[in-house]
């Protein structure tokens, strides 16, 4: 089973949402639950828990972490596979730049040596937070630099499909690799932004869900 976690602000509801949606369609087991809702749990019964989940074939534990959370024992027992940050917590305003530095860098610290980041490259703030960090990052934003971007801005979002341009190949935690190339998506009966759909589909593909075929 993978452990995720996704942190970010106003952006981390709507991309975890339509990470369940996704995968659910494709008969992924996920289980998606707040940090909050289990950081009272102690080394031995978060054991348990995710023992469970296993014994019930789940492939995707995903957590939205709140960063007030990042600081407490709980997350010390935990290892990532996968951690998705999203931009910079809107309701981070009250907490300095250096406060911030360090509750960005502890949780990138919870990943795995051998995890994977996925990381919004339009935030610049985010970006700074890879210095010196030698995980295997897949970027994702409305530029040039990004592994994955979009041609596909405004309302043609949903009326002519979303693209989502894969500009670098991505290998996937169970070994799959993603060539570059675009991908047409249909996103024509929802409402997202077009930056959490990059999020979204990039984590899929991370996971090894390949929704192209």
């Amino acid at each position: 089973m993978l452990v995720a976690g996704i942190v970010g602000g106003t952006d981390k509801a709507q991309t975890a949402d339509l990470i369940h949606s996704i995968l659910s369609s494709e008969g992924v087991r996920i289980s998606v639950i707040d940090s909050g809702s289990i950081n009272g749990l102690d080394k031995k019964k978060l054991k348990s828990y995710i023992e469970e989940l296993q014994k019930s074939e789940t492939y995707i534990l995903l957590i939205k972490i709140d960063m007030r959370d990042i600081e407490k024992d709980f997350f010390n027992n935990l290892n990532f596979d996968i951690m998705l940050y999203t931009d910079k917590a809107d309701d981070l305003y009250s907490i300095d730049d250096m406060h911030y530095a360090v509750l960005m860098r502890k949780a990138f610290s919870m990943v795995d040596e051998k995890g994977t980041l996925i990381v919004n490259a339009d935030d610049i703030n985010g970006i700074a937070f890879l210095e010196g960090m030698k995980y295997y990052t897949v970027t994702y934003g409305f530029n040039r630099k990004s592994t994955v971007t979009t041609s596909s801005m405004g309302d043609k979002v949903f009326k002519d499909g979303f693209i989502y341009c894969l500009q670098r190949s991505i290998t996937a935690k169970n070994g799959l690799v993603f060539e570059p190339q675009e991908y047409k998506l249909d996103f024509s009966q929802f409402k997202y932004e077009g930056r959490n759909i990059l999020a979204a589909v990039t984590f899929v593909l991370v996971c090894g869900i390949d929704i192209f075929k």
